[in-house]
């Protein structure tokens, strides 16, 4: 069996946005996906959306759906047969990053305590991670990430009265003087955005839709330094669009909307907000960061995959609107409001090659893709039977047929630690309807044999759809 070695280095995930030529059709087009939370008046997530409730227009234009899949947190999955492993999905993770640096002092002891009352507030606080901004501008992981490659079955989970009391002793820990390159607003933007983007890096290697709720004061979208006007924008921009390429929402609390902190002609404000709507995150005023996490925590399980294809040109430098609507009454939807279309596209075999580099080291199965796996083992090697819900992946239909791809590969693990991956197979799907039919209710079948590793722990299947660019995962253990 060939491996491919892992990297550990920092991954940026390419953008979903794939250039493609349909068939029949002379102009190119790209597939727009976006993730959408849908609710009621009363923010109650909305679990039984079909596909024709929903109507997608860019720029006016209505567009007829590519891809539709309900993603909810809360979607059941049957459960395994005897011999089976399922990959059933998880609570999305969320990090909350408490912004100290730029903070005023006014409000410290008020974002204090309305975080810490978020936390205990909580029924869980399963894959909830939390981060400071410190006040000398640095990154600092109260309660972090787990470790690449880490193997979390049967770890124990915390508590949110031992969360509260984690994040607790990190505010009496951090506080002290602030930096003084706080008081140069050039180099306090722009430590702001390097701790937006390096955060949003470390949870790209995280498959699937995740969220970023940020606390924070924020900075102005423009500066006046020595008579000279910064415009941030073109930063916002470009954080937002890595952050949508890798399926992460970013959420503000306005820690500066209003009482004695307030910013009087709304700059930073402005700054928030672009960053929601460009993402498909929720703005959200001072002393909401209750309302906020469990807001975050309720969208989750309202969440759908969209996808349409638009017109692609390359020399489009204009900003897209995408406006989603229901016939149905009383459903909302939360989304990004639009792309720009001089968004660079990308190889997709560098998109291919880097997600699954990534979830080599992810210490989460993906759940994008519903994957079912029977592992036996003899003499003669290993034997996989992995079952793939076609639901789950971008078909697209030709004359009586349906046309997919995707590839199959396996990353070992020995000890805790990630020893290689298989070369990705690659494989065409071609399905009658009849077949079709037959595949959703029992799965689209791929065997798979592999020579026996020694000394290799755990190993993990990973399906990966080339048309989505999504993943389903599912952890063996070997032993």
């Amino acid at each position: 069996m060939t491996y491919h070695e892992g990297m550990r280095s920092s991954i940026t995930l390419p953008i979903v946005l794939a250039s493609v030529t349909l068939l029949a059709q002379e102009t190119p087009q790209r597939l727009v996906q976006m993730t959408v939370v849908a609710t009621t008046n009363k923010e109650e997530p909305v679990t039984d959306l079909t596909p024709s409730d929903i109507h997608i227009k860019e720029d006016g234009k209505e567009h007829p759906l590519a891809f539709f899949r309900f993603a909810g947190s809360n979607r059941e999955v049957a459960p395994p047969e005897p011999g089976e492993l399922v990959n059933r999905p998880g609570t999305p993770p969320v990090a909350l990053l408490f912004d100290r640096w730029n903070e005023r002092i006014v409000l410290a002891a008020e974002a204090w305590g309305d975080i810490g009352r978020a936390i205990q507030s909580l029924e869980s606080v399963e894959r909830l991670y939390i981060y400071f901004l410190t006040p000398t501008g640095d990154l600092y992981p109260v309660h972090p990430f787990p470790p690449a490659d880490a193997d979390l079955r049967g770890a124990p989970q915390i508590s949110p009265a031992q969360l509260r009391a984690e994040f607790d002793d990190a505010v009496k820990k951090l506080n002290g003087f602030r930096d003084m390159d706080v008081f140069d607003p050039g180099i306090r933007a722009n430590t702001t955005f390097q701790t937006l983007a390096r955060l949003g890096t470390q949870m790209s290697a995280i498959a699937g839709q995740k969220t970023l709720l940020w606390v924070t004061r924020g900075v102005p979208l423009e500066l006046l330094i020595e008579g000279e006007t910064f415009d941030y924008t073109p930063q916002v921009r470009g954080i937002a669009t890595s952050m949508v390429q890798t399926k992460l929402a970013l959420s503000t609390v306005d820690e500066s909307a209003n009482g004695a902190g307030a910013d009087p002609v709304g700059q930073s404000r402005l700054t928030l907000q672009m960053f929601s709507s460009l993402t498909g995150g929720r703005w959200y005023l001072s002393g909401d960061t209750v309302h906020a996490l469990n807001e975050t925590l309720s969208d989750a399980r309202g969440r759908y995959r969209i996808a349409y294809y638009s017109d692609y040109r390359g020399n489009d430098k204009k900003e897209h609107k995408i406006r989603i609507e229901s016939p149905r009454k009383n459903v909302r939807f939360v989304t990004r409001e639009g792309y720009f279309g001089n968004t660079p596209e990308q190889d997709p075999e560098i998109m291919k090659d880097t997600s699954f580099n990534a979830e080599c080291h992810s210490p989460f199965d993906a759940s994008e893709i519903t994957v079912r796996v029977v592992y036996k083992k003899d003499n003669a090697g290993q034997h996989l039977a992995i079952h793939v819900n076609p639901s789950d992946l971008l078909l697209t239909a030709q004359g009586d047929k349906y046309y997919g791809a995707v590839s199959v590969a396996f990353a070992i693990y020995s000890g805790g630690t990630f020893k290689g991956i298989t070369k990705p197979d690659s494989i065409e799907l071609n399905l009658t309807k009849d077949q079709l039919a037959q595949a959703q209710k029992s799965g689209y079948v791929i065997t798979e044999n592999l020579p026996a590793v020694s000394g290799a722990d755990r190993m993990r299947a990973i399906v990966y759809d080339e048309g989505l660019h999504a993943m389903g995962t599912v952890t063996i253990p070997l032993n």
